[in-house]
């Protein structure tokens, strides 16, 4: 299992139900790196997605204890109530964990962290307040920076935490 997120140096994500920072790179990035894969996300994350359903190109599962099955459905999601009903639904969808990406919100960091073995955090350069932090990673992750860019007054650089195990 993987995450992917993007993090602020004081380790937040998210300010009023969206995304801290809109850079067009990051987006692209998300996007290249989870293509044609699985993801998993809780309902809060899913709404804030465009038109509150899935991304196209992957199979969107969402963890949640109060969304119903119709409404999964029209959103273009699977719903799992638990982290042993995500277990059983990667099996029945015969879905492998390393194809699985974690993309937020901070609860669902939180809960599923300690199954990622690989995390890619574009690390933004700032230190604004936000509402959502994502968890604090571990000394069992082995760090690779990446080169800093920038977009716009935003510094910016793609980081991965790989496990050592």
């Amino acid at each position: 299992m993987k995450a992917i997120a993007a993090v602020n140096k004081k380790g937040y994500i998210g300010k009023g139900g969206d995304l801290m920072y809109d850079i067009k790179e990051d987006l692209a990035f998300f996007a290249r790196t989870t293509k044609g894969k699985a993801l998993v996300m809780g309902r809060k994350t899913l709404l804030s997605l465009p038109d509150g359903a899935g991304l196209k190109g992957r199979t969107n599962i969402v963890l949640s204890r109060t969304m119903t099955e119709e409404e999964a459905l029209s959103r273009k999601v699977r719903v799992a109530r638990d982290v042993k009903g995500l277990f059983t639904l990667l099996s029945e969808l015969n879905i492998d964990q390393n194809d699985l990406f974690v993309i937020g919100g901070g609860e669902i960091y939180s809960l599923l962290l300690p199954y990622c073995d690989t995390l890619y955090i574009t690390r933004i350069l700032s230190d604004e307040i936000g509402e959502v932090k994502f968890p604090e990673i571990t000394s069992d992750y082995f760090l690779t920076a990446g080169e800093v860019h920038s977009s716009g007054d935003l510094a910016y650089r793609f980081d991965t935490y790989v496990r050592q195990r």
